[in-house]
């Protein structure tokens, strides 16, 4: 009888990648349109200081639910999409906009790296659990 590893990944189709993925991209989208628009209403009182924090943010929530490759895509749409609506709205990039931007992703990339290691591990704990109560014989 062969056993299944619990914690090994599962094997997906093209299909379940292709929806994976499109459900990252949908959730990425959402969480930068989200943090783009908060930001915008923030903009009155917050001017050019910080423009990317509430990204960091949406990063933080991307890598937690989504892992990785969300919050990749929530960095880079975030830099972007920030540094051109608020630190060069007419065009023009404001003095030292493209530091702010490094900044910014040196500082997303390893809140990205937090937040998936924890998702990982919450995942893992979680099927221990699981596997735990049902050895119990009991259902979560």
């Amino acid at each position: 009888m062969i056993h299944s590893d619990p914690m090994a990944a599962p094997r997906t189709s093209l299909g379940g990648l292709l929806s994976e993925a499109l459900i990252n991209l949908v959730v990425a989208g959402a969480l930068v349109a989200l943090a783009t628009v908060a930001r915008a209403a923030l903009a009155s009182q917050l001017g050019l200081l910080s423009p990317f924090m509430i990204y960091v943010a949406a990063v933080l929530v991307a890598g937690l639910v989504r892992g990785a490759f969300c919050g990749a895509m929530v960095m880079l749409g975030g830099g972007l999409l920030g540094l051109r609506l608020f630190l060069s709205p007419d065009g023009v990039a404001a003095p030292g906009s493209m530091i702010a931007l490094m900044v910014f992703w040196g500082v997303s990339a390893p809140v990205l790296v937090t937040a998936n290691e924890l998702r990982v591990q919450l995942t893992r704990a979680m099927a221990r659990l699981s596997a735990a109560l049902d050895r119990n014989g009991r259902v979560a």
